[in-house]
């Protein structure tokens, strides 16, 4: 096994003033100022006999010549040693909290200030703080996705105040991750697909779940006799039980389009997007958690197909996907398709329900065999008609001349059509509203399963 003959890969901003790099420096305007104003204090005092001028110049050319020779003696005169941006923590939730650290050499002042980035707080408020060899600030994202930090502004000077230099840190791409949210829904599925996992099936087989109690036949294993039965019988008894199996869980986004909550709503209110994305984490993590194979298609080009996997690691590349999405990439291309499903998938689709072509794809996955529940992510107070009263709303205190509310409401009037329209076709709809969203729908499901049916004759 051959190794690479760069050695190993250092990350670029871990190591202040790496191979002798030197930021150049320049005077600043108080050792100009001082210098002129010394030298000036100087020469009226010798052309005009005052030597009264020397006391009021010499202390300005002494701090100079101090200054020049702290900087001779300390072998800066090439330059002082550069900045390095830092980040906390490169992956955090939404709501949390990471560090940015701006590091330089010992003894330097160093100056950062960093822009605001939109749905995130910096602390101090305005981004920008002092400190010695190292300035620290603080961001808060709430929001998911790519969030780059910088670039950052940084001014170096010494402890003197004689010499500075200015530097701009390329940005760094932090990831937000959707929050944690634990789904409070059951954990059964309407239909069972493979041969082992946490959810019993219908038919009995191997496995771990007592089925019945009954009378011991050829081919029956022996380590499964009930030896209590079967004394107080007289006859051998056998445990039997059910089988385990576990399921394909399809999520379908719909990042087709972002709509915003209206201008009333609260500052933190989620957009459809926001809602989306958290409605399909909360999801993953619930069906992964419980064992079950889970896989992503977007219809958007926003986070990308994620193939189908199980465990702790499938729910890392998901959330990854999801972290490393930026919010305005892939808003203005077409929909995709997803050709074929797996019958008897469990397809939980994340969409606001605005585009033909989702509504399109939901009866497709329908007329595949699978197991459709749409989560609705339109924001609430999207159509709100309480906000109506036959005059333009105010925002702001100013009137708009455009009547967007009452627009809303007559949208979303006609997409309520299309929502009892998949209803009485059998695709349960339920708005994203927290964790426990999915579970009267879950529970339908599953009760409409193993309901009796009919024989047809």
């Amino acid at each position: 096994m051959s190794s690479s003959p760069t050695g190993p890969r250092r990350d670029p901003g871990s190591a202040p003033g790496r191979g002798g790099e030197r930021l150049p420096t320049r005077p600043t305007a108080a050792l100009v100022r001082a210098a002129i104003v010394g030298c000036a204090a100087l020469a009226l005092a010798v052309l005009l006999g005052r030597p009264e001028l020397i006391l009021a110049g010499l202390p300005l050319l002494v701090w100079a010549l101090i200054a020049i020779a702290r900087r001779i003696a300390r072998e800066e005169m090439r330059g002082t040693t550069p900045a390095v941006l830092r980040l906390g923590r490169g992956v955090i939730e939404e709501d949390a909290t990471t560090a940015i650290s701006v590091r330089s050499a010992p003894g330097v002042l160093t100056t950062a200030t960093a822009p605001m980035q939109p749905h995130a707080d910096l602390s101090p408020r305005y981004g920008s703080l002092s400190g010695d060899g190292e300035a620290r600030l603080r961001l808060t994202s709430h929001r998911w996705g790519r969030v780059d930090v910088g670039p950052v502004h940084v001014l170096l000077t010494d402890s003197l105040g004689a010499f500075r230099a200015q530097q701009t840190l390329p940005a760094r791409a932090l990831q937000v991750v959707p929050a944690s949210t634990v789904l409070d829904a059951p954990v059964s599925v309407p239909t069972p697909i493979g041969v082992s996992g946490v959810h019993l099936s219908t038919r009995r087989g191997d496995g771990t779940a007592l089925s019945e109690v009954r009378q011991f036949r050829p081919g029956d294993r022996l380590h499964r006799i009930n030896w209590r039965v079967t004394s107080r019988t007289g006859k051998l008894h056998t445990n039997a039980t059910f089988t385990e199996q576990d399921t394909d869980v399809l999520i379908v986004t719909d990042t087709t389009a972002d709509v915003r909550p209206a201008p009333w709503a609260d500052d933190e209110a989620p957009s459809s997007l926001d809602m989306t994305i958290r409605a399909t984490s909360a999801v993953a993590r619930h069906y992964l958690t419980a064992g079950d194979r889970v896989s992503l298609f977007d219809l958007g080009h926003l986070i990308g197909p994620v193939p189908a996997g199980t465990g702790p690691r499938q729910l890392r590349v998901l959330t990854d996907a999801l972290s490393r999405s930026r919010r305005e990439d892939g808003l203005a291309k077409p929909a995709r398709r997803l050709r074929s499903v797996r019958t008897g998938t469990l397809t939980v689709v994340c969409s606001p329900l605005l585009a033909p072509t989702t509504i399109t794809q939901i009866g497709e996955l329908v007329a595949q065999g699978a197991d459709v529940i749409v989560v609705d992510t339109v924001p609430p107070s999207i159509g709100d008609v309480s906000v109506l009263r036959g005059r333009s709303v105010r925002i702001n205190d100013a009137s708009s001349e455009r009547f967007w509310p009452e627009a809303w409401a007559l949208r979303r009037m006609l997409r309520e059509r299309t929502v009892r329209e998949l209803r009485e076709a059998g695709v349960p709809v339920t708005a994203w509203e927290g964790p426990s969203s999915l579970a009267p729908v879950l529970l339908s499901l599953s009760q409409a399963r193993s309901a009796p049916r009919m024989r047809r004759s």
